[in-house]
């Protein structure tokens, strides 16, 4: 059967290197069969590639470069670039690592390439291998090259994560420089971004959009997330705008691709240990598209769903009146309004939906939109919305596995899953929209925030709104499914 959300069989989506070229995109990733013991993610992984004319229709190519044997240095395969040579080859830097190439004790990374005349036949250069120098930086951070080929400069750039030398292991995680003119031999530079914020500045990319320059990278340091900088050239400076993330924590290793009218956005929503909403975030996941979208005169980045994401799910439920709860509803006027906490639900499919709603807030102290709850909210998934707070995330009742010998151990502490946090967009007017499938949700709030994640322990009843101590007007909720 389609699905909307792309996992190959038997294994996991990791970080992904898109590439678009001619009509079509070329969506590498990282292959991850979990195949050892458990607790253990990105072991023998290799490049594997789908591609798309349309971002629709999917095709699955199976593995584009393989691993080397278990004793060289690309005994795993992890994040790199695509680019085309001026004599029409096609080159793939990657990642290369092996726990048992070890300098001081430590496993190294190195860069490796592969080389062919189209992205279908790729082989591994053996004679191609970039440790790092070992002198601006440290040997043992060394990984995920994006390489680009700098008009300004007049020769390739080859931006990496990866670590000054001497610097601290929580906070000297940079961007490593290397130039080239030939795409073989490099040149070691001083840092191309240097912040001392991180540990490590995971799959960066560099690109141009309008009069706009864009950093992305990903990093672990406060949050799981990937993040965004603006610039006026290549080498920066690079601003923080005010929301620097395309997603929340639940999408990570975003890298993008255009066609030279859109650009979008690929990434993974991570699975959960124990496929259970009480599990712990794993490696590797399921592909998620984002389209993103540009703010012209601040350069600023929003996202909204591709068309697949719309188109994928036809059929529209009947229409009905909500059933409303601790609410007093005027169908006439469509308002909703509750003293206290009060919803208005209708029922959603058990297998994959695609949920629209619409309002317009006029106050509350709290409101958020239900997934797979009945009358009385006893227990589902919420996207609570604290517009006081400019801020949103998922939330779930009740929020532990099981409650313990005494009534108040119900893991009331976390008031909601943090890592899902987001900036939620001004009013006074919003839409909504909700794409279940499986185990992924993914929501979007005015096309503007994305907000990925996973639900694994509920599914169908109803869906729609709540309020705490406030009221809505224009309320209007259509589901479809396939």
């Amino acid at each position: 059967m389609e699905k909307l959300f792309f996992r190959p069989q038997n294994a996991w989506v990791g970080d992904l290197i898109p590439y678009y070229e001619d009509g079509t995109y070329y969506a590498f990733y990282l292959h991850d069969p979990r195949c050892r013991e458990e607790g253990t993610y990105a072991e023998e992984t290799t490049w594997h590639l789908v591609t798309t004319k349309d971002l629709c229709s999917l095709e699955y190519h199976g593995e584009a470069i393989p691993r080397g044997k278990e004793d060289e240095p690309n005994a795993n395969c992890y994040t790199g670039s695509v680019v085309r040579a001026a004599d029409g080859q096609y080159i793939v830097f990657f990642t290369a690592f092996n726990e048992k190439v070890c300098i001081d004790g430590k496993a190294v990374q190195s860069v490796m390439r592969a080389t062919g005349p189209d992205l279908y036949h790729l082989s591994p250069d053996p004679d191609f291998r970039m440790t790092a120098d070992d002198a601006i930086y440290e040997s043992f951070d060394w990984r995920d090259p994006y390489v680009f080929y700098n008009d300004e400069d007049a020769c390739w750039w080859m931006i990496l994560a990866a670590r000054k030398k001497g610097e601290g292991a929580l906070r000297g995680g940079c961007l490593a420089l290397c130039k080239s003119d030939d795409l073989t031999h490099w040149t070691y530079e001083q840092p191309f971004f240097s912040p001392g914020m991180y540990v490590t500045m995971e799959c960066p990319e560099v690109f141009r959009m309008g009069n706009w320059w864009y950093l992305v990278f990903s990093t672990f340091n406060d949050r799981f997330v990937t993040h965004y900088r603006i610039g006026t050239s290549p080498a920066g400076p690079w601003r923080i705008p005010e929301n620097d993330a395309f997603d929340s924590r639940a999408n990570y290793a975003i890298k993008t691709a255009s066609d030279g009218q859109k650009r979008f956005a690929f990434g993974w929503i991570p699975s959960k240990f124990g496929n259970t909403d009480f599990g712990s975030w794993e490696w590797g996941g399921t592909m998620v598209i984002h389209e993103v979208v540009q703010d012209p005169d601040t350069g600023e980045l929003t996202v909204k769903p591709i068309p697949r994401m719309t188109e994928f799910f036809r059929k529209a439920l009947p229409a009905q009146e909500p059933e409303t709860w601790n609410a007093s509803w005027n169908a006439g006027l469509k308002r909703l309004e509750a003293q206290n906490m009060g919803s208005a639900l209708i029922p959603v499919p058990e297998d994959g939906f695609y949920a629209d709603i619409r309002f317009r807030l006029e106050e509350a102290s709290e409101l958020g939109i239900v997934l797979h709850s009945q009358s009385g909210l006893e227990s589902g998934c919420f996207l609570k919305m604290k517009p006081s707070m400019n801020m949103m995330a998922m939330d779930q009742w009740p929020r532990c596995a099981s409650q313990g010998r005494y009534q108040w151990q119900i893991n009331g502490d976390c008031s909601f899953a943090v890592e899902t946090m987001r900036p939620l967009p001004k009013g006074p007017d919003y839409r909504i929209r909700v794409f279940r499938e499986d185990d992924i949700c993914v929501i979007y709030v005015n096309d503007r925030v994305a907000l990925s994640t996973r639900i694994y322990n509920h599914t169908g009843k109803c869906a729609g709104i709540y309020l705490v101590q406030g009221s809505v007007s224009g309320l209007e909720m259509k589901v479809y499914r396939r």
